[in-house]
């Protein structure tokens, strides 16, 4: 299961909507995961949904 949790960007400034493996302590890009993080944004995070449309073509495909 994926949730979505906002923190710094990976790429510039800013905060933006990371997407997180409940069993994973890092966003699916990389970024570790700050507690705390309430603040609100717009944006999501392109390099975490590329690996999460990539987690889920793979899915799809082994079924």
């Amino acid at each position: 299961m994926y949730e979505m949790q906002v923190g710094e960007a990976a790429t510039g400034p800013g905060l933006v909507w990371h997407v997180v493996a409940r069993d994973r302590r890092a966003t699916l890009c990389g970024r570790p995961l700050q507690p705390g993080g309430n603040a609100e944004t717009d944006h999501h995070c392109m390099p975490c949904m590329t690996a999460f449309q990539d987690v889920m073509r793979e899915g799809s495909a082994e079924s």
